[in-house]
C-alpha cells in the first residue's frame, strides 16, 4: 500500500512542480531571492509537523546528509531558476529534469540495484526529452548560458535525490524535508550577499506568486517527492520528474504563448510512456 501511495504522490508532485517555472516568471523576483524564499517558507510551513515528529522519533538522519542535501538543493534552485531568464521554459525545464542521467550512475556506484525495466523506461523518457530539446534548441549566447545553468541544476538535483533516498531510510518526511529546506535557505544567504541581491519581496504580486510556489511546487511537489523516496528508488523518482517538462511546456503554451510544435507533442507522449515503464520497474 505504501508503494501505491508513493506512486500517487509522484503523480501529484509531477503536476505541482510543472507550475514552478510559470510562477517564478510571473513573480518577477531575482532568481536567488526566489530560491531563498521558497525554501525558507516551506521549512516554516512544515515546522509544526517537524516538532511533533522530532518528539516522537528523534533525529535519526545524520546531519552530514542533511547538510549535503541542503547544499545540493540550494545549487539546484539557484542555477535552474536563473536559467529561466536566459532560455525558454520548455528548454530550461527539459534540461533540468534529466536528473536520471546522473542518478543512475550514482546509484550504481553506491552498490544499489536498478531494474532493467526502470532503466529502459528512463532511457525512453530521456529520448523523448532529447527530442523536445532538438525541436526547440537555439544557439544564441543567451540560450547557451541558460542551458548550461539548467544542466548544473540537473546534476545537483541528481545528488539531492540520491541523498534523499539515503536519508529517508529512517527519517520521517517532515523532519528531513524541513531540515533540508532550511539548510538550502542558509546556503543561499551568502550567495545573495556576495551578489548584492535584495531578498525583500517588493510587492503583493510577488508575494502571491511566492506563496503559490511554496504551496504547490514545494509542499505538494518536492515534499511529496521526498515522501516517495522512502518507498521508491531515486532513479524512479528522478525519472518521474520528466513529467515536469511536459506539464511546463503545455502551461507555457497556454499561459505564456510559447509555441509547441508537432515534434515536441510527440516527444511528450514518448516521455510519459517512458515514465510509466520506469515506475512499473520500481514496484
Amino acid at each position: 500500500m505504501s508503494k501505491a501511495n508513493a506512486v500517487a504522490s509522484l503523480a501529484a508532485a509531477g503536476f505541482a512542480v510543472s507550475w514552478a517555472s510559470i510562477l517564478i516568471i510571473w513573480s518577477g523576483l531575482n532568481p536567488i531571492s526566489v530560491s531563498f524564499w521558497r525554501t525558507t517558507l516551506a521549512a516554516l510551513a512544515l515546522a509544526p509537523l517537524t516538532v511533533r515528529d522530532l518528539r516522537r522519533h528523534g533525529l535519526n538522519t545524520p546531519i552530514k546528509l542533511i547538510t549535503l542535501g541542503g547544499l545540493a538543493l540550494a545549487v539546484h534552485f539557484m542555477t535552474w531558476v536563473t536559467s529561466l531568464y536566459y532560455t525558454t521554459v520548455a528548454m530550461s525545464v527539459t534540461i533540468v529534469s534529466t536528473y536520471v542521467v546522473f542518478t543512475i550512475p550514482i546509484t550504481l556506484a553506491l552498490g544499489r540495484r536498478v531494474s532493467g525495466l526502470t532503466m529502459t523506461g528512463a532511457a525512453l523518457a530521456l529520448m523523448g526529452v532529447a527530442a523536445m530539446m532538438y525541436s526547440s534548441y537555439g544557439l544564441s549566447e543567451g540560450n547557451l548560458l541558460g542551458d548550461a545553468l539548467a544542466l548544473i541544476g540537473s546534476v545537483s538535483g541528481a545528488f539531492y535525490f540520491t541523498i534523499g533516498e539515503l536519508a529517508r531510510v529512517k527519517s520521517p518526511t517532515s523532519i528531513y524535508s524541513t531540515l533540508v529546506y532550511a539548510s538550502a535557505a542558509l546556503f543561499t544567504v551568502p550567495v545573495a550577499l556576495l551578489m548584492g541581491v535584495n531578498l525583500t519581496i517588493p510587492n503583493s504580486r510577488a508575494l502571491i506568486m511566492v506563496t503559490l510556489i511554496v504551496a504547490g511546487p514545494m509542499l505538494m511537489g518536492h515534499t511529496l517527492l521526498n515522501y516517495s523516496l522512502k518507498y521508491l528508488s531515486a532513479t524512479v523518482v528522478s525519472t518521474v520528474t520528466l513529467i515536469e517538462p511536459v506539464g511546463s511546456t503545455i502551461l507555457a503554451y497556454l499561459l505564456l504563448h510559447q509555441a509547441v510544435g508537432l515534434m515536441e507533442a510527440a516527444a511528450m507522449v514518448v516521455t510519459l510512456i517512458g515514465v510509466y515503464l520506469s515506475i512499473r520497474g520500481g514496484l
